[in-house]
């Protein structure tokens, strides 16, 4: 009778560190951004996450044509000779509230999928604009929060971003 429990305690316990572990989720991506280059970060309601971007502009004759737009219109040129670095967190807006999915141009998300970041070339306004409807989406089945920036000029982009979905 004691090593049924044994048993029973050891499956217990291996079935709540398999449904911890898998809560946790990491990402890395990095492209070479020329010209206009969207970077878009999306997660679900439910999982907070932490993005680290770090960027490296193209440098010619000593001058880097590189300049950083945000979503409120705020610029920052990234000057030669240095890697521009900041982070991105995202809190937790919302709770499961059953499965999802939304895959549209610069987000794919799903329960199984609740991280995200997608780089669009060539992207424009109306793409810029489509997706300001979502930073601060309300709290439904398929809530989002999407952090988005531009990338004009020539850069290397690197992105890691760690997030836990509970």
């Amino acid at each position: 009778m004691k090593k049924l429990w044994l048993l029973l305690a050891l499956i217990i316990i291996v079935a709540s560190q398999v449904a911890i572990l898998s809560s946790f989720h990491s990402f890395n991506a990095n492209t070479w951004a020329q010209d206009s280059t969207t970077v878009v970060i999306s997660k679900a309601a439910y999982a907070q996450l932490r993005v680290e971007i770090d960027i490296i502009p193209q440098v010619l004759n000593g001058q880097s044509n590189t300049t950083l737009i945000f979503p409120n219109g705020t610029s920052t040129k990234i000057p030669a000779i240095t890697h521009y670095k900041f982070s991105v967190i995202l809190p937790r807006t919302g709770p499961i509230t059953g499965s999802f999915a939304l895959q549209t141009e610069g987000i794919n998300l799903s329960n199984n999928n609740p991280i995200d970041v997608k780089f669009v070339s060539n992207s424009n306004i109306d793409f810029q604009q489509a997706l300001s409807q979502y930073q601060n989406y309300p709290g439904s089945s398929s809530g989002i929060s999407v952090y988005w920036f531009l990338v004009q000029g020539n850069a290397q982009v690197s992105i890691k971003g760690y997030g836990m979905a509970l």
